[in-house]
């Protein structure tokens, strides 16, 4: 069975909203945090493109959900309506090359294809599969009617515990109580995106058995 690696094309949104100055820094904070993540195994690391997007592959493609959400609560935490479109292709990548743009294959294809079409989908973080997926489509769907709810401090700690930070960890870098820091954990209701994160991998094996 042929390896599936995963391609992200992601894009922010609002990104007029906000000075150029702003948008450069939080993409370039958040594609450097992307990168360092020692979880995450890149065959082309996170780059900057246009501005306001960013491209990578990912060689585990099990690992994409908690790529995707970890990239929207870091960007979401910055500012109210700030956030990010996430088209994600998981699929073979005949073709590897220096940078993202100029790769092909299976995956590029499928995450170019998603970029162009997510912005008619109510969720923000898509995944496209070389066969039908709809149940996994209504499963990001409803991950979705979470994300959307969080505020900027809550984001911040969801950024924080896919970082593999503590409470006490996260209480001290945010200059809070513990018990303030697990009262943001539950209101971001970190238990389902824990439990969709642990079965994600298990999911995605119904699509790629091939």
């Amino acid at each position: 069975m042929k390896k599936h690696h995963a391609v992200f094309t992601a894009d922010m949104v609002n990104s007029t909203s906000f000075t150029r100055e702003d948008t450069a820094l939080w993409l370039q904070e958040l594609t450097q945090t992307l990168r360092d993540h020692q979880s995450f195994k890149w065959l082309l690391k996170p780059e900057i493109y246009r501005g306001d997007s960013f491209q990578g592959v990912l060689k585990n493609a099990d690992q994409a959900a908690r790529v995707a959400i970890l990239a929207r609560a870091i960007m979401r935490s910055h500012a109210p309506n700030a956030d990010l479109r996430i088209a994600i292709g998981i699929g073979q990548t005949e073709m590897l090359t220096e940078r993202a743009g100029t790769s092909d294959g299976e995956a590029f294809r499928l995450s170019g294809r998603l970029a162009d079409t997510i912005r008619q989908q109510k969720a923000r973080i898509a995944i496209a599969l070389p066969i039908p997926s709809e149940p996994l489509t209504a499963t990001l769907g409803l991950l979705e009617t979470l994300i959307e709810g969080w505020t900027m401090s809550q984001s911040q700690v969801i950024t924080a515990l896919l970082q593999e930070k503590t409470v006490t960890q996260i209480a001290e870098q945010l200059s809070i109580s513990q018990s303030a820091a697990s009262q943001r954990i539950a209101a971001a209701k970190w238990w389902a995106i824990e439990n969709f994160l642990s079965t994600f991998p298990k999911q995605l094996s119904l699509y790629t058995k091939r």
